[in-house]
Parts: structure tokens; sequence; C-alpha cells
């Protein structure tokens, strides 16, 4: 996914609607007089150390910038093991071999919205998603106000560190580099197959980790081979425009701290990035603002990293549960946990600008308060780097709150379509950045083959024209006009796959012979000498395609759980309402057979 329309800008700026701007904030950037002056600087110490005796030349800490007797004092500067002590340990997703994708969605009681967002990821051929915390209970003291969205991330902990201590069993290959995404369970619709969302997720990673080792580059000081290499992102989700929880909502992301989109600084014509200030909802005065903050309506990422994030969630809500502060959500949650890690990265950005080829300055008393704090843990053995990045470009399942008349459903194929739906949006300029089907779904041999024939450019897609890209899917969070109620009830006969939906599903359900080819979900290409990745349903789901319901050990137990099938029925009837497939599949051709 490329955009070549207005200017592209990186770094870190503070957006004063979100958080109190902060001017001593270290820059990741430096101005080209900056860059200047070090090259002047730094060729003249050359020149200058070439007269010098060989003992003079030896890294010392008088090279960090003081006279002999007044550096730094020991305890302000680190030195190249300590620094090492703090390289983070997550990894490059590029690893190859064969993986499985799993997907996950919390749910606790049936609704004919779980049953769409279910039928959308079966009848494009995903994995049938596991339940998480179906019949919960949400009470627990420490969780407070935010049980369910609590429980969200911890059933989710719970079910892959379950999952990754099976020994055998027919899940036992289970791998720590499998992919698991977790999605919101009544609001979220599939339209394209999970090779597109493979793909993005490495697409994205890979242009995120390049965005980073830039920024290591740039706070880089004159000696080369700092030891905190890069962090590596192996974990996805979805961004927003609004930012919340404010930190005045007990729950504190640190937003500042935050990098700013890479996505045009003009993307939304004359006004981006600035909040509206009189609009006709308030709900729609960040319409025009970049997304660089979470919304966790899709969390994607390899087990083994996802495992490890979430332990850190984790142990906030003992924190909390002993201050008895509140928590706001799952999303606030998360959100801390990221907030966290880019504080850590700012540190280790300015360790980097002051590395002299063997230690580095270390006053924590020049950083931001809350900067020092993460500091002073780091130091102590704490981690905070997880590898965990944010879907600018709306590419897989981005939310709709904020962007309600954005997107709609169009053909690629209808350029006029295309033109006149830009404009309807209200695209700067008359632009249309809409570059036609999905280049990810080229990938020929993936998937499930009843899928094979598809023309897409001629489906109805749901298309965000400012971003010019067919997402994944759709966050149906508009509440502005009660649009999501609508939306969830009217714009389900829009998606291109309901006219031949029952089929869909029943051939996507049929169980796998013994003759049968089984396909890979996506194929990702080798990395520089590596070998190919492969990603394949998981090895239930060849015999069984049932949704499965996950049901976790006791909480006196460290781990354990079980799964179980469950019926269509029991996801898709609520007691009291209108037969379910009537309008999943309003075809009226009766109840679901298969």
């Amino acid at each position: 996914m490329r955009f070549n329309f207005g200017t592209c800008s990186s770094g870190h700026r503070p957006l004063p609607q979100y958080e109190t701007c902060l001017n001593d904030l270290p820059s990741a950037r430096r101005s080209k007089a900056g860059r200047l002056a070090k090259c002047i600087v730094g060729g003249t110490a050359l020149l200058a150390a070439a007269g010098l005796a060989a003992h003079y030349l030896a890294p010392s800490l008088d090279s960090l910038g003081y006279k002999t007797g007044q550096g730094p004092p020991p305890d302000k500067v680190l030195t190249t093991h300590q620094l090492q002590a703090l390289q983070p340990g997550n990894r490059s997703i590029s690893v190859g071999g064969d993986r499985r994708l799993r997907i996950f969605m919390p749910a606790d009681s049936p609704h004919i919205n779980l049953c769409k967002s279910i039928m959308s990821a079966v009848a494009l051929g995903y994995p049938a998603p596991i339940l998480l915390n179906w019949g919960g209970e949400f009470n627990r003291p420490e969780w407070h106000l935010a049980g369910s969205h609590i429980a969200k991330l911890e059933s989710l902990l719970s079910v892959i560190e379950n999952m990754l201590s099976l020994a055998e069993g027919e899940d036992g290959d289970v791998h720590q580099d499998d992919l698991a995404v977790l999605v919101d369970a009544y609001d979220i619709w599939f339209q394209l197959p999970p090779s597109v969302l493979i793909q993005r997720y490495h697409q994205l990673n890979r242009e995120a980790d390049e965005r980073v080792r830039q920024q290591w580059d740039d706070a880089q000081g004159f000696a080369a081979d700092f030891p905190i290499q890069p962090p590596k992102q192996s974990i996805l989700v979805t961004a927003a425009k609004d930012c919340h929880p404010r930190s005045d909502s007990g729950s504190d992301p640190h937003y500042s701290h935050w990098p700013e989109s890479p996505m045009p600084s003009d993307m939304y014509g004359h006004g981006t990035d600035k909040v509206l200030t009189m609009p006709l909802d308030p709900a729609r005065k960040f319409k025009k603002i970049r997304p660089r903050c979470v919304n966790s309506g899709m969390i994607m990422g390899t087990m083994g990293s996802l495992r490890d994030a979430l332990i850190r969630a984790k142990a906030k809500v003992e924190t909390v549960a002993h201050r008895g502060r509140q928590l706001w959500s799952d999303q606030a949650l998360f959100g801390e946990v990221i907030g966290d890690q880019e504080m850590w990265r700012e540190w280790v950005r300015q360790l980097g600008t002051t590395w002299n080829g063997t230690a580095s300055e270390n006053y924590l008393s020049r950083l931001p308060a809350d900067v020092r704090s993460i500091a002073k843990a780091a130091l102590k053995g704490e981690r905070f780097e997880y590898g965990i990045g944010l879907d600018y470009s709306f590419g897989t399942i981005p939310p709709t709150c904020s962007a309600e008349e954005d997107g709609y459903f169009v053909q690629m194929n209808d350029k006029q379509a295309l033109k006149r739906e830009s404009a309807k949006a209200g695209v700067p300029n008359g632009e249309v950045r809409v570059n036609g089907v999905p280049a990810e779904l080229d990938q020929a041999g993936v998937g499930s083959a009843h899928l094979s024939g598809i023309k897409w450019g001629d489906a109805s897609l749901y298309t965000d024209f400012f971003f010019g890209v067919t997402p994944v899917g759709i966050h149906h969070n508009a509440y502005v006009d009660n649009l999501k109620a609508t939306r969830l009830r009217e714009w389900w006969s829009k998606m291109w796959f309901y006219p031949q939906l029952r089929n869909l599903v029943a051939r996507a359900l049929l169980p796998m012979d013994a003759g049968d080819t089984i396909r890979p979900l996506a194929r990702i290409p080798a990395q520089e000498g590596g070998q190919v990745t492969k990603y394949w349903m998981p090895k239930s789901d060849l015999r069984n395609r049932m949704v499965k319901v996950f049901e976790p050990a006791s909480l006196d137990a460290k781990s354990g759980g079980s799964f179980a099938s469950i019926e269509w029925e029991g996801v898709c009837q609520r007691s009291g309402q209108k037969p379910w497939h009537e309008e999943l599949f309003g075809d009226k051709k009766g109840p679901w057979q298969l």
C-alpha cells in the first residue's frame, strides 16, 4: 500500500487537543542546520584526531564532551554492557516456515450481530472463530466498571497461554510465531479474505520497522554501533482519530509521546489535524485528524509477542487493584502499555545521541517526569518494549467513528462511481485516491478454492476514499445519529457476499476429505535470504469447522482450559427475536441446513 498524494511527515509531535504541549520534549528529527553543524563539527574532530597520539584515540568518558576530571559521575553514565542489557527481546516476524492463523472474538451471549461477524469470517475462508468469555462474569472488584473490557484481554492471554503449553494433541503444532487476531464480536464484518489481512500485517510491520530504524539513525551520536538495536514490530492494533481515554479518565496512555501519523500531512486538505470547533455533532470534531491513537477493535500479532504484551497488561490490572484506580477499558489498558513503550523508545533514542563508542550519558533529571519513571524502572530490569504499532493506513479493520462519511460501497471497475463517491466524501481537489482492486488479491493458489472465481473488480466493497484503501473489514462503531445500530441492520445487504452467503458458508463448512488439496491461507515471500512463510488453518478446523468456545480453567489454576463446539443456533438465535436465518440470508429458503 502506497500513498503518493500530498506530503509526508514523520517524527513526534504532541497534538494540543489531546495533551498539554510539552515544549521541552526531545525531538526525533534534526533540522538541516543541525545536520550541517553535526557534519562540520564531526569533520573537524576527525582532522584533529589524526594528529593525536594513539592512547588519546581510545574512547573514554572525556570524549562525551567534558574536560579531564569534569566528566559525568559514574552513575550518570551507561556503559556498553549496561546498554546491552536494555536490548528488547522481541524479534522480526520474518522467520519463515509453516504457521497457523486463529481468530478470537470476545462474546458472552447469542445475537444476530455476533452471527453476522462470524458468518462473514467463515464465508471468506477464515478459521472458525474461537469465542472468549462465553457466558462470562465481569464483576471482579479489581476490574471496577471495565469488567467485560478487561476480561477481553485476560481471556485472550489465557487461551494463548493454554495453546502454547500444549505439547501434543490435535493442535500440538501451535507455535509462538502463529498469528492470533482478536476482533470485537458484535460490530465487525470481514469483506476480504485472510490472504489480504496477512499480507497487510507483514507489509505494515515492515514499514513500521523502517520508520523506527530511521528514528534510531537520526538520533545516533558521532559513534556507530549503538548497542540497543531498533525494535521490530510484531503486534498491530487498529488506529483511531479521537484519542480516548484522556489522562483525566484515570487511565493515561501518555499520547503526547506517541508518534504522529506517517500519513500525508494534507490528506484531509485544509485543516488537516485541526479539531473542528463547531460541528453539528461533537463526535464529528475529529473528522480531519490523521489517526495516531489506539482503537482496540482489532489486535493482531504473533502468539508469543501477544502473550508477553498481555502479561504486561495483566500486571497493570493488578497494580490498579492495589491502588484503587479506575480502569477505563481494554483500549485504555493496552494504550498504557503502548504509551510506556513509546516513552522507553524516547529515552533510548536520547541515550543514542550521546553514545561515544563505549558509553552514553544518562542524566535522568533532564528527562520529562513520566519518561524518567520509565527509565528508572527499565534500569531495574522492567521491560517496556513489546513491538506494538498501529495501522495508520486503515487497511485492516479500521473504526468508522469520526470517519462516518469517509467511505462507502463501490465497485473498483466503476470509475465514475469512484469519482462520484470520492467527491461526495469530500476528498480534496477532486482527487480519486483508489487505485483499483487491492493488489493483495492477486496472490494465486491461496485461500478457499470457492473464492477463486470472484471478480473482485465488480464486487461491492466498502472503501475509504481519503485513504484510498479497501479495508479487510468494517468496524461499525460510528455512533453519531445512531449510525451504528442503523448500519448494522441496513448495511448487511450491501456486503458483496450477501446474495450468495448461504452457499458460500455451506461450501466453507464442508469437512476436508483425505484426497482434498489443502491450500495455505497466505504466502509471504522470503526476506533477506530467509524462507517463505505459509499460513494455514488450525489442524482442528480441517475436521470440524464449527465455532468453538474456550472455557478457561478456574481462577485458582495457573493454566489449562478446554474447547467445545457450539451450534449456529447457540450463537445466532436470541430469545424472543425472529429466526436468525431470515435476517442473515434474506433468501426465503428457510432454516439453515448443511
